[in-house]
């Protein structure tokens, strides 16, 4: 069962939580800017714990995401499903798992994990989240909105 890293005290003298991500997307250039975001932000819950995020890993298809979760243990998964296969279900381009068999297989064997998908198509908001996924989003949302789809895996 995946934990977050734990807390650790910060320079401030604030309790620090670390989330464990991976990002699974098949443009390297868009995993890069989604590891620079969001290991630059910082910020702090109500009880005054800072939280940051580290990134543990990274996938470039469904099998690669279901397989560094399994090595992993991440506390979320970023998942993006850009292309669409001729039987209109998403896919992760390339992939021996489509994106929502990779959702099903993550949340199936590893309940604890939260999935997020960020993805360029709003049609697939219902499968997704059918196939268990713990949040939506739209490529280009604000950072915030972002930040509120990871944060509960902070405890």
């Amino acid at each position: 069962m995946s934990q977050p890293t734990g807390n650790i005290t910060g320079s401030s003298g604030n309790s620090v939580a670390c989330i464990r991500l991976l990002i699974a997307d098949d443009q390297p250039r868009v995993r890069q800017s989604l590891e620079a975001l969001l290991t630059a932000l910082r910020w702090s819950t109500p009880s005054r714990t800072e939280i940051q995020i580290e990134i543990v890993g990274e996938a470039d298809d469904g099998q690669q995401a279901v397989e560094q979760v399994q090595a992993l243990l991440p506390d979320v998964v970023v998942l993006d499903l850009p292309t669409h296969d001729s039987a209109n279900r998403v896919s992760i381009s390339g992939s021996k798992l489509d994106g929502l068999a990779a959702i099903r297989t993550i949340k199936s064997r590893w309940p604890a994990v939260r999935v997020v998908v960020l993805t360029m198509y709003a049609t697939d908001r219902s499968a997704v989240l059918l196939a268990g996924a713990d949040a939506f989003l739209l490529k280009g949302c604000p950072t915030s909105e972002l930040l509120d789809a990871v944060m509960p895996a902070a405890g």
